[in-house]
């Protein structure tokens, strides 16, 4: 069975992006949103591995 842990919502025409985790328990369930093209490509490199640490305090 595959659960849906988290979704990462990236809008090409506004330039933005954000990401939501569905993980219960999560202290800090949405992060973002980022805006602009650079903070959008770094939000979205870095954003499963960032989340994972703060929200479960894993490393990927």
């Amino acid at each position: 069975m595959t659960a849906i842990l988290g979704a990462l919502f990236v809008d090409m025409d506004n330039v933005r992006a954000r990401y939501e985790c569905a993980r219960s328990g999560c202290t800090q369930p949405h992060e973002g949103p980022v805006f602009g093209a650079d903070e959008v490509k770094a939000f979205v490199d870095g954003i499963k591995t960032e989340h994972l640490a703060r929200c479960t305090g894993e490393s990927r």
